[in-house]
């Protein structure tokens, strides 16, 4: 009797652990190495208040410089400064850009083509000339959305900076 009690217990557990072992189990950095997303876990709640913001993205160099805040999958979050000077075109393959302009003058030329380029892979192109792009002059406040594929060089007005907030979704 005692064995039956003891093989009814094993067969209940059996019962249990077999389909929770079946399930597939949540990717990881492994994973996303070969090719399946990783799994990222919930941003926490973050407060910085507007000083250490500001640290964050006011340089004295007037050159580009930029810190990423959230890096997930298929998006990130970055404040990015830019200079008068050193700036380079690009193209994104696959992402979008989602901006918000918050200090400072700049431009954005966009369009055209993106002659003398150099693929940098992962369907991002640097570098090379913008023919045939539009300007427009950025202040405070303005938004943008560049769509995947569209040549775009960004840089500040003559002697300025200019400070941006990017939200990147991949496409």
């Amino acid at each position: 009797m005692r064995f039956k009690g003891i093989s009814a217990a094993l067969l209940a557990a059996t019962i249990v652990i077999l389909p929770a072992a079946a399930q597939t189990a949540p990717p990881t950095a492994q994973t996303a190495a070969a090719g399946t997303l990783r799994a990222t876990p919930p941003d926490p709640f973050v407060y910085q208040p507007a000083a250490e913001v500001k640290v964050m993205t006011q340089w004295p160099d007037r050159k580009t410089h930029s810190k990423v805040v959230i890096d997930h999958e298929n998006y990130f979050v970055e404040y990015v400064t830019r200079g008068d000077s050193g700036n380079n075109p690009e193209t994104h393959g696959h992402w979008y850009d989602y901006i918000h302009v918050l200090d400072g003058e700049g431009t954005i030329q966009y369009g055209g083509t993106q002659d003398g380029a150099r693929d940098a892979g992962n369907a991002e192109i640097r570098g090379g000339t913008l023919n045939g792009a539009k300007t427009i002059t950025l202040h405070a406040g303005d938004r943008l959305v560049l769509p995947p594929g569209l040549p775009h060089l960004f840089g500040a007005t003559s002697g300025n900076t200019f400070t941006y907030l990017i939200f990147k979704h991949k496409h």
